[in-house]
């Protein structure tokens, strides 16, 4: 059962609306390229295995028959292979621009109005989580902001606020009520040196 202060299941909500309004259109291009690109490399892919399985190898003849049935035998492996190392290029290529897509998005500043709106349907605690998250008061709140503020909520980051807090608390009371302790004299300093 959730305390009265502890983060509500709507503050999350309320944060991703705010996140998806500011990444839907990124998110849609890396999804456009991501598909066309897929689409285009297997109509590509399917060329080329069809390109490898229809050329005729008789100018190996003259190196031998030997070298002819062996080319032959083996061909096909070589124009999988040169496929799937394509593949792999172009999948890595794609992870890359998806990743340079995202940390892009979250980069992006949101505007005043949307953080007024936000803090309003945020809780207390949620909002207190976003204020540790949010570090650098120099640059307003981005994407990425939000995002880690979500990524803390998860992880009961309210919680240890709290905990800090009390900590912090209870170390001040605890050098108030200390008795000051005495200076050590120069006297007292050549008595423990002799010890």
């Amino acid at each position: 059962m959730q305390t009265s202060d502890a983060p509500r299941l709507r503050d999350r909500s309320a944060l991703h609306k705010t996140i998806l309004r500011y990444t839907l259109f990124s998110r849609i291009i890396g999804a456009v390229v991501v598909v066309v690109v897929a689409l285009l490399w297997w109509a590509a892919a399917k060329w080329v295995i069809h390109f490898g399985s229809t050329r005729d190898y008789a100018v190996f003849d003259t190196l031998g028959s030997e070298v002819l049935t062996w080319v032959e035998r083996y061909h096909p492996f070589f124009w999988w292979g040169l496929v799937i190392i394509c593949s792999i290029f172009i999948a890595y290529s794609l992870y890359v621009f998806v990743v340079f897509i995202h940390r892009r998005s979250q980069m992006t500043p949101i505007s005043a109005r949307s953080v007024e709106l936000l803090l309003r349907d945020l809780g207390p605690a949620s909002r207190e989580v976003l204020d540790w998250v949010w570090h650098d008061r120099r640059e307003p709140i981005t994407v990425g902001v939000l995002q880690r503020t979500v990524q803390a909520l998860r992880q009961g980051r309210y919680e240890q606020i709290k905990l800090s807090h009390t900590h912090a608390q209870l170390i001040e009371e605890s050098l108030k009520n200390t008795p000051p302790q005495p200076t050590a004299t120069v006297g007292d300093k050549e008595v423990l040196h002799t010890i």
